[in-house]
């Protein structure tokens, strides 16, 4: 699935570089094409009356700092012609998840863990009107290309999918200021912060792994759950429907905004995971419609239509689902009898119904006790969870052992929460992969890796048991134990069992391997468009 030509476009950080276009707050339009990319903030309140409107507005002016935002991003800029000539070294940009504070000054040095020396800019200081992923937000200085002076540029990443009423949060009562006043030994003494919400200087530019760190890990196969077209005379709709539990453990790795990208022609569409590459769908439509007209939305739909065998229970099954808004064309005006004349889609999974909300909160418990309900502290959790692997191999029974430790507050938390720890760890072995997850109210990722070699799937065993925290200590704590059954043909010594691996590292081990499958012109094009 082609995003574009080499020479015509050029994607980076989810925008987009094409010469002679125009843009608007969902995407690019270079006369032929549309890429759809970002989501404004003013689609979801279109039918609100326009009073409404300014209460979260799409751009805008505080105190001197000028915003632009969309549902996932919020962009300031400043200018700092009242400081003269002014370098990156000059400019000292700290953030935490949910502060910003900003000082300029040629003497500045770091004192007791603070930077002191300049002089703050009390419009660029304060507490954020919601919380930022602090890793992939950043800063840069940008020429004036009219006046004199340099234009400060912050670029903030939000943690939730929404629209923010401004830059800043104006009421007096912040969540991160909460405090706990416990009256008994046992009970905690105090919230402990995450690392994320304290302030630390961040460098100009964008981070450097910043491609690696949007791959959500997750497949289309997984993260989508079938398609639906609708269509009145004017417009023609598709609907992607999307199975809630992957939904809350990809936008816990990267934002909403980043996941899902499509191209338009004014007879194609093609929809694809942005930086994973892979084909979520693509087809011919059956009438011409006007590209640069498309809009888009995350919304919850209810299902009509489930699949046969889907085991949905629910009378009124409800997901989410991404909404694509096509505009038909002057002569195209009528019912299509469809929105597709063929289209190319991922074998989707079955859509599935969640447990219930008690004991999804119970597991979350045990995973995040401090922050259950919040996406990225878990996912950034079940990595921890796992505090040390060891690696074995038996020449006699021929198989690998692998035992992943795991955190020793699991155990307490389990016990306090009423979780049974049988049920609370997933197990998916491949011929050379292992990925291992934490069930809490979805399925986080605790280790993936690639195996010293091929094992027979079916053969593997499982279990729960107790190892000391160091030989000779009297203390133990929980651990995994897995059994790897050695393949014929593989049963030498490996020279490793295990390696772990990133999410962005596995993708890139996917593109390949998926050239062949069922929606192969899809998945390929777009492996061959992100590649270039």
């Amino acid at each position: 699935m082609a995003m574009a030509e080499d020479a015509a476009v050029e994607e980076t950080w989810g925008q987009i570089a094409v010469n002679n276009v125009e843009s608007n707050s969902l995407g690019l339009w270079d006369g032929q094409r549309f890429y759809l990319r970002s989501f404004p903030v003013w689609y979801r309140w279109r039918v609100v009356p326009t009073a409404r409107h300014n209460d979260k507005p799409e751009s805008g002016e505080v105190k001197g700092v000028n915003f632009e935002q969309s549902m996932g991003r919020m962009v300031l800029w400043y200018n700092l012609a009242e400081f003269g000539e002014v370098s990156e070294e000059d400019v000292c940009v700290e953030m935490s998840s949910w502060q910003l504070e900003v000082q300029v000054g040629s003497n500045l040095t770091q004192t007791k863990g603070r930077i002191t020396g300049g002089r703050k800019i009390d419009a660029l200081t304060g507490e954020l009107w919601s919380d930022i992923r602090l890793h992939l937000s950043w800063w840069e200085l940008q020429q004036d290309e009219v006046g004199h002076g340099k234009w400060l540029v912050i670029h903030l990443t939000k943690m939730e999918h929404r629209a923010w009423t401004g830059p800043w949060f104006t009421d007096c009562f912040n969540p991160h200021k909460k405090m706990s006043f416990p009256w008994m030994d046992k009970q905690t003494i105090g919230r402990s912060k995450e690392e994320d919400e304290k302030l630390v200087r961040k460098a100009a530019g964008p981070p450097q792994a910043l491609e690696k760190d949007l791959i959500s890990g997750m497949m289309p196969e997984r993260l989508c759950t079938g398609l639906d077209e609708e269509e009145d005379a004017y417009h023609a709709f598709i609907i992607i429907h999307l199975d809630e539990e992957a939904m809350e453990q990809a936008s816990g790795t990267c934002p909403m905004e980043e996941i899902f990208s499509a191209d338009l022609n004014m007879d194609r569409i093609e929809v694809y995971l942005r930086n994973e590459g892979f084909g979520v769908c693509s087809g011919t439509l059956k009438g011409i419609i006007e590209p640069q007209l498309t809009a888009w939305e995350f919304t919850n739909v209810r299902r009509m239509n489930l699949p046969k065998n889907s085991h949905i229970k629910c009378p009124a099954f409800f997901n989410p689902a991404l909404r694509i808004k096509l505009v038909k064309a002057a002569g195209y005006q009528n019912i299509w009898g469809g929105v597709f004349a063929e289209r190319v889609t991922a074998q989707f999974e079955m859509p599935r119904e969640r447990m219930l909300w008690t004991e999804r909160v119970q597991r979350a418990l045990v995973l995040s006790p401090a922050a259950p309900l919040k996406n990225n502290v878990k996912v950034e959790k079940a990595r921890k969870m796992c505090t040390r692997i060891e690696c074995s191999q038996d020449t006699v029974t021929q198989r690998a052992n692998i035992i992943l430790h795991l955190d020793e507050a699991l155990e307490e938390l389990a016990f306090k929460f009423k979780v049974d720890l049988t049920t609370f760890f997933s197990l998916k072995v491949g011929e050379r992969l292992l990925d291992v997850g934490i069930i809490a109210d979805a399925e986080f990722q605790m280790v993936l890796g690639r195996l010293g070699g091929a094992v027979d799937p079916d053969k593997t065993t499982w279990e729960i048991v107790r190892e000391k925290d160091a030989l000779g200590s009297e203390k133990d704590h929980l651990a995994l134990k897995i059994s790897l059954a050695k393949a014929s043909g593989h049963r030498d010594r490996w020279q490793e069992v295990f390696e772990k691996l990133e999410p962005w590292q596995v993708n890139e081990m996917m593109r390949p391997a998926l050239g062949d499958e069922v929606s192969k012109e899809a998945l390929a094009e777009a492996a061959d468009g992100n590649a270039e």
